[in-house]
């Protein structure tokens, strides 16, 4: 069920140019000016009306828009109160009335209801059969009507409800989107319906010129709410694309899940402290709701471009896959055992060449003792490769030379294939794999990697976005940007660097850095990684004040 729109009284006369709806109130009720001729009540009561349009039409803000219905409404009606009720589907696609706003001159109103589309109560009646309904007291219903008036508000809040009048909100097709229910019609605007008796001196039924006027409002408003659902129907769905498509991005690459999202979460943060800062570089900046969804759906999407990179690529754990380590390990077997058969068949020479027993044996033994001095070679070798291979191996300097040297020697071994052929023990990319210090990519990978930041741009610019959203394929495009000039893929500078980019890039390293999911490094714990985005920061890599936001705020804790 949707969490009701609750919203605040508006006066929605700070919307029109001119006159206000009083004024209106005023003119159908006294008359026109005495130097107006009889016509211009009319021609007055037109040009409020259209302005009353225009300003709901141009209201986006659903709860204002709601508001707005409602207390126009209630100023040309002299209501002292009113109810809007929104019809929706609920989670089983049963159409209900959602109670979405309330207003009351007399008694604070704060309640939140939802009842079925159905002709027991007035407004689920209203809404089942379109129709207006019309009260002068609402206590004196006909005994046959099909529906009835629930007198537990007036209970619960020490009211009394008397005159009333429901009127339907329909769409361009006749179908009854929302109820605007009156009650109360007033003598005088100002009252105040303190008690029963003031009730019955000062409230009037709702006449034959009101409702005409509620209904022509209703239809007004109808339109702009109509404008207004669909236009968050189409909100919703896109949201729902976006999020769909950064799903399934992470779904290609499980070992980064929840990347995007804790990517979006800590960007938008970080905006949102920048906007409460007070001091620094960016004291002045602030970034309204529509930039924030912008950073929003551009952090969704930074890493969209990765569905044009190859699986094997994107979710490489090993320098050197375990298929293809696999492999390796047959061959590194079948060299073994062609030693082995080597040795063996040069002894059995020996033994039966020329000379006596103990100068064989002693031949026999030597080469026997070479073998086992090359194989404990080749097995320490092997043990260097499959550290090297691993991608979370800690290397000091010696060692690394070592691993080195010895992926040198294995770089010259040559076994022979079942077929005869004669097959180095590493291939050139394997050797290549294998020399990459830090991370699984080789340079030639990694260049496949930095694509995506362009290929998400290439993507996100066939979108025709809104003009607020239209800064979301550079947002995006410019996530690993360095200020210094030494990203990709466009290698901007700082001044050339969108902001949201370089909120962004913050929460990129921040998230990759202290990442639990994944193979090929080790998780940094969060202090670790500020030390690492302070160093980055420090070396003209990273926006150093944006970093000091992000950290004096703990930005960092909004995710887990």
């Amino acid at each position: 069920m949707a969490a009701p729109l609750m919203a605040a009284p508006l006066d929605y006369t700070q919307n029109l140019a001119s006159e206000s709806a009083s004024e209106l109130v005023s003119t159908l009720e006294n008359g026109a000016p005495s130097d107006s001729a009889p016509i211009s009540v009319a021609a007055r009561r037109l040009r409020h009306l259209s302005e009353i349009g225009l300003a709901l039409s141009a209201e986006r803000d659903i709860g204002r828009l709601l508001a707005m219905i409602l207390s126009t409404s209630r100023q040309i009606t002299s209501s002292d109160g009113g109810t809007l009720y929104i019809v929706e589907k609920d989670r089983h696609g049963d159409k209900k009335l959602y109670f979405r706003a309330a207003q009351n001159d007399s008694i604070i109103v704060d309640t939140k209801m939802s009842f079925a589309v159905a002709p027991t109560s007035l407004a689920g009646y209203v809404a089942l059969t379109g129709e207006i309904l019309r009260f002068d007291d609402v206590y004196s219903l006909p005994a046959d009507a099909p529906y009835k008036f629930n007198p537990l508000f007036d209970v619960e809040h020490g009211y009394k409800t008397r005159s009333v009048l429901v009127v339907p909100l329909k769409n361009h097709v006749g179908e009854v989107i929302g109820v605007l229910q009156l009650i109360n019609r007033k003598r005088r605007r100002d009252t105040i319906l303190r008690d029963a008796a003031t009730v019955q001196s000062e409230v009037l039924g709702f006449d034959d010129e009101m409702v005409e006027l509620a209904a022509t409002l209703a239809s007004q408003a109808a339109v702009a709410l109509n404008n207004n659902l669909l236009l968050r129907e189409i909100e919703d769905l896109f949201e729902a694309l976006v999020v769909a498509s950064a799903s399934a991005i992470e779904d290609r690459d499980p070992t980064t899940s929840g990347h995007s999202e804790r990517v979006t979460t800590l960007t938008v943060e970080l905006a949102k402290a920048v906007s409460q800062t007070r001091e620094g570089t960016y004291k002045d900046v602030h970034f309204s709701p529509a930039q924030l969804r912008e950073l929003r759906y551009a952090g969704l999407l930074h890493d969209f471009g990765k569905i044009g990179v190859r699986e094997a690529i994107l979710t490489k754990s090993h320098k050197i896959e375990p298929r293809c380590w696999s492999d390796i390990s047959h061959r590194f077997l079948a060299l073994r055992r062609e030693w082995e058969l080597e040795c063996s068949a040069r002894q059995i020479a020996v033994w039966r060449g020329e000379g006596n027993a103990i100068s064989k044996e002693t031949r026999a033994a030597m080469l026997a003792r070479d073998l086992a001095e090359k194989l404990a070679t080749l097995e320490a070798d092997f043990a260097w490769a499959q550290r090297l291979n691993d991608p979370n191996a800690r290397w000091d300097e010696p060692s690394w030379q070592s691993a080195i040297e010895a992926l040198e020697r294995l770089e010259k071994l040559r076994f022979s294939t079942p077929e005869g052929a004669v097959s180095p023990l590493f291939s050139r990319d394997e050797i290549e794999a294998l020399r990459v210090r830090n991370g699984t990519l080789t340079p030639r990978e990694f260049a496949q990697i930095q694509e995506h930041a362009q290929m998400s741009y290439d993507f996100l610019q066939q979108i025709p976005w809104t003009p607020p959203l239209q800064n979301v394929p550079s947002i995006a495009r410019a996530h690993h940007e360095r200020l210094d000039g030494s990203g990709y893929p466009q290698a901007l500078r700082a001044e050339e660097i969108p902001l949201g980019a370089k909120f962004m890039a913050i929460a990129d390293v921040y998230d990759a850095l202290t990442a639990a999911d994944r193979p090929y490094k080790r998780a940094l714990s969060a202090g670790e990684a500020l030390e690492n985005l302070k160093e980055q920061a420090k070396n003209g890599l990273i926006d150093a004040e944006a970093l000091r936001i992000f950290i004096e705020n703990e930005v960092y804790k909004t995710v887990i």
